[in-house]
C-alpha cells in the first residue's frame, strides 16, 4: 500500500508557520503574564520585524546564505506574536483594563447575544467608560453579567445595547470542588475575568446599536428565522432542533435531548459545522452552476459563494467550528477559481493560522480542536480505508465511504472527546449511519421552508420537517437505550490521551508504509498505556477517602471505597443539577454512574462499609459528624470531624465538653460572622479548623 498523501515539508508552508505561533501560545499559558515578561517578548518581536526587514534591504533576497537566519527571524516574530496576542488583553498587561480603578458605575455594551433562562439572562458585558469621583473615563474589559428578572415586565436585552451598571463586581472564582469545570478559565478563554449579579432594575439602557451592524443584523436576521420555524414547528424538541441543527440557535434545547445526541455521538449534528457550510456551499454552487465558464464568471461566483458561505457563519455566530469550516472552504474556492493546486494539508493549516491570529484563544477551545482532530483524521485516515474496503458497487460505494468518514472522524477525534467528557458513546456508527440522510433533509426542507412565503406550501415543509425531526429524536433514544450504548467513567489524563493519538498515528503509518519500525512503536506505546491503565485502576481500588464538597449552603459528602462511591446530601437526587456539575464529575472519575448510591441526609443507611445514622457517618475506622444545633447530646461523644453548618448559636467551648472531634470543619451554610466566631474559638481550643467557603472541598484520605 503506497502513502495515501504525499507529504512533504515545502508543500505546507503554513504548517511550520502555525507551529511557531502555536508555541509561543502554548508558553503563553505556561506563565503567568506580568509586565516584565510581557515587555521583553514585545522586544523580541519589535527586533525579530526590524532584523528581517533589514536584512531584506540589504540582500534583496538573493544570498542564500541569510535564508536561514531570516526563516530563524520569522518563526521567532510568530513564537513572539502568538505570546503577545494572548497576553495583550489580560487585567495584569492591560493599564486600561476597569478593574485597576475604583469607580461607582462602568458603562458597557452587550458583546453577544444573551442566554435567557427562567429568572435570569447573562451575557458578556463589553465596558468601554467607568465613572470615577467626579469624571468620566475610558477604560476597557469585559465581564460576565447576570441580570435577575423579577417579572415578565422586567426590560429586555439585546446585543449592543449600552448600559449603565454600579460597579460591583468580583472576581471570577476557580473551581471549588475536584474535577469541577473550571469556570473561571473558560471565561478567562474568552477574555473575561470578571463577574456581577444585578437585578433588573440596577441596570439601565442608554443606547442601542453599540456592537458590530454585522452582528447586530445576523442575529435580528436569525431571531426572525427562529420565529418563522415557532410558527411552523409545534413540538418543542423539533423547534429546538430545527433552530440549533440549521441556525445555531441552542437557546431552547432540552436537556433530555442533548444527552441522547451525546451518548450516541451525533452531538456534532447540533453543533453548526463543517458538514452544514458544506451543504450551504453545495446548493450555492450547484445553483451557479452556469457560471463555470469564462474568468468573469467564474470570479462572479467565487464573490457569491464566499459571501453565502460567511454570511451564512455570521448568522450562526461565528462559532470556531463554522470559521475553520468557512476558512478552509474559502481556501479551496479560490484554488479552484484561480486554478491553483490546493494542497489539503496546507490549506487545514493555513486555516487554523489565520483563526488563531484573529484570536489565539480559540487553541483551548473544545469545538476548535475537535473540528481539526476530525478532519485532520478523514484526511489522513480516509485513503487507507478506501485502500483497505474497495468497492465498484453504486449502492455500497456511498456507505462504505460515509462509514470509513464517520470510523476516520470518530478514531481522531474520539480520545480527546473522551478525555473531556469522560466517556464515549459505543453505538457511534450506527446513529451516525442513521442520522446521516435525516440530518441532510432536515437542513435542505429547513432551508426551503425559510425561503417559501407563508401559506400552504410552507405548512407542508413545517409539517414534514416536523415529523422528521420527530423521527430523528426517537431512533437516537432508541439506540441511546441499547444495552451498553455509552461507556461513561472515563478518567484519562494528559499522557494517556497523547499516548493513545501516538499509537493510532503509528498504527496507521505502518500500515501504510508496511514498516516494522512503526508497528514497534505502536506496540511499545500501547504497552505503555496498559501498564499506566493499571497503576490508575490498582490506586482507584485502593483509594479511600472522604470528601466534604463544597456546594454553597448545601451538603454533599462523598465517601469513595473498593471501586463504590456513595453521596450524602440534601440536594434531592443525583439528577440534581448542583448534583451533576459540582459533586458527579469527581465520583464519575473514580466509578461508573451505577455504582454510585445516594443516600439522603434525613434518612439511614446500612452496608458492610458504611453506617449513617442521626447525622453520623461511620465509613472504616473514620467517624463524621454532621452539626447544625438542632439536636442536643447527652454524655461524651468523640468523632475524627465534625462538620458544623446553618450557624449554630452555641459556643465552640461548650460543644467540644460533649463532642470531641479532631478536625473541624464549616460550611457554607454558616454567616460569615459565625465563621470569624468559630475561628476565633477553634484557636482558643487548639482544635484544627477548615472553613469551606470560598475555599476548596475538604478531603480525607482514610488509612487502613
Amino acid at each position: 500500500m503506497k502513502q495515501p498523501i504525499p507529504l512533504h515539508k515545502g508543500h505546507v508552508p503554513f504548517a511550520r508557520f502555525l507551529m511557531a505561533l502555536v508555541a509561543g501560545i502554548a508558553v503563553s499559558y505556561v506563565y503567568v503574564p506580568n509586565r516584565s515578561l510581557y515587555l521583553i517578548v514585545c522586544g523580541v518581536l519589535i527586533s525579530s520585524v526590524i532584523t528581517f526587514a533589514s536584512l531584506i534591504l540589504l540582500t534583496r533576497l538573493r544570498r542564500q546564505r541569510y535564508y536561514g537566519a531570516m526563516g530563524f527571524l520569522v518563526f521567532a516574530a510568530l513564537f513572539a506574536t502568538g505570546a503577545v496576542l494572548t497576553w495583550q488583553t489580560h487585567p495584569e498587561i492591560d493599564q486600561q483594563h476597569f478593574s485597576h480603578g475604583r469607580y461607582r458605575a462602568l458603562i458597557g455594551s452587550i458583546a453577544d447575544e444573551p442566554v435567557v433562562r427562567s429568572g435570569y439572562i447573562r451575557f458578556p458585558l463589553e465596558i468601554s467608560q467607568a465613572y470615577g469621583a467626579d469624571t468620566l473615563t475610558d477604560v476597557r474589559g469585559k465581564l460576565m453579567l447576570t441580570v435577575t428578572m423579577h417579572d415578565s415586565l422586567s426590560q429586555s436585552f439585546n446585543y449592543g445595547d449600552e448600559l449603565v451598571i454600579p460597579a460591583t463586581y468580583d472576581d471570577v472564582p476557580p473551581p471549588y470542588n475536584p474535577s469541577e469545570m473550571d469556570y473561571q478559565r473558560y471565561l478567562a478563554n474568552k477574555n473575561c475575568w470578571h463577574r456581577a449579579y444585578l437585578s433588573s432594575n440596577e441596570v439601565q439602557r442608554i443606547g442601542t446599536g453599540k456592537g458590530s451592524w454585522l452582528m447586530a443584523y445576523a442575529l435580528m436576521l436569525r431571531r426572525q428565522l427562529v420565529g418563522k420555524f415557532e410558527q411552523y414547528l409545534l413540538d418543542k424538541d423539533a423547534l429546538s432542533v430545527a433552530s440549533t441543527l440549521i441556525l445555531g440557535y441552542r437557546a431552547d434545547l432540552s436537556d433530555e435531548l442533548l444527552q441522547a445526541f451525546s451518548n450516541t455521538g451525533t452531538i456534532h449534528v447540533l453543533s453548526v459545522s463543517g458538514m452544514h457550510v458544506v451543504i450551504v456551499f453545495w446548493m450555492f454552487s450547484r445553483l451557479l452552476g452556469w457560471m463555470n465558464h469564462g474568468r468573469k464568471l467564474r470570479v462572479g461566483k467565487f464573490t457569491i459563494l464566499v459571501t453565502a458561505v460567511w454570511s451564512y457563519a455570521a448568522l450562526t455566530g461565528f462559532s470556531p467550528s463554522v470559521l475553520r469550516a468557512a476558512t478552509m472552504i474559502t481556501f479551496v474556492i479560490a484554488a479552484s477559481t484561480f486554478s491553483q493546486q490546493n494542497r489539503i494539508y496546507n490549506s487545514i493549516s493555513a486555516s487554523a493560522f489565520f483563526l488563531l491570529l484573529y484570536n489565539p484563544k480559540f487553541i483551548v477551545d473544545i469545538g476548535f480542536q475537535l473540528s481539526y482532530l476530525a478532519v485532520l483524521g478523514i484526511v489522513f485516515l480516509m485513503p487507507i480505508w478506501k485502500a483497505a474496503f474497495q468497492t465498484d458497487y453504486r449502492l455500497i460505494k456511498p456507505i462504505s465511504d460515509y462509514v470509513g468518514m464517520s470510523v476516520s472522524a470518530q478514531t481522531s477525534a474520539g480520545p480527546l472527546a473522551a478525555y473531556y467528557f469522560h466517556q464515549f458513546p459505543l453505538y457511534f456508527l450506527l446513529a451516525n449511519l442513521f442520522i446521516v440522510l435525516p440530518a441532510s433533509g432536515i437542513m435542505y426542507i429547513g432551508f426551503i421552508l425559510l425561503i417559501l412565503p407563508s401559506g400552504i406550501v410552507a405548512s407542508v415543509a413545517g409539517e414534514i420537517l416536523e415529523r422528521l425531526i420527530l423521527i430523528v429524536k426517537s431512533g437516537l433514544h432508541y439506540i441511546e437505550q441499547l444495552p451498553g450504548a455509552t461507556i461513561r467513567g472515563i478518567c484519562l489524563t494528559g499522557w494517556d490521551c497523547l499516548l493513545i493519538y501516538m499509537c493510532l498515528f503509528a498504527g496507521a503509518m505502518a500500515a501504510v508504509n508496511r514498516s516494522k519500525q512503526w508497528f514497534y512503536a505502536a506496540f511499545m506505546f500501547v504497552c505503555m498505556l496498559v501498564v499506566f491503565s493499571f497503576i490508575a485502576n490498582f490506586q482507584k481500588l485502593n483509594r479511600h477517602e472522604a470528601i466534604i464538597f463544597n456546594v454553597r449552603q448545601k451538603l454533599s459528602i462523598g465517601l469513595m471505597d473498593g471501586g463504590e462511591a456513595w453521596v450524602y446530601s440534601d440536594l434531592g437526587s443525583l439528577d440534581d443539577r448542583t448534583m451533576r456539575y459540582a459533586v458527579l464529575p469527581e465520583l464519575e472519575a473514580y466509578t461508573s454512574a451505577d455504582k454510585i448510591h445516594f443516600v439522603p441526609s434525613d434518612s439511614s443507611y446500612r452496608s458492610d462499609r458504611i453506617y449513617i445514622k442521626d447525622q453520623i457517618l461511620q465509613f472504616g475506622n473514620l467517624r463524621l459528624m454532621v452539626y447544625d444545633g438542632e439536636k442536643t447530646y447527652g454524655g461524651k461523644f468523640e468523632t475524627d470531624i465534625l462538620l458544623i453548618r446553618n450557624n449554630p448559636s452555641i459556643s465552640l467551648t461548650e460543644l467540644v465538653k460533649n463532642i470531641r472531634c479532631k478536625q473541624l470543619v464549616v460550611d457554607g451554610s454558616n454567616y460569615s460572622s459565625t465563621i470569624n466566631r468559630l475561628l476565633s474559638e477553634a484557636k482558643i481550643a487548639a482544635i484544627p479548623i477548615y472553613v469551606l467557603k470560598d475555599n476548596f472541598a475538604y478531603r480525607y484520605r482514610i488509612t487502613d
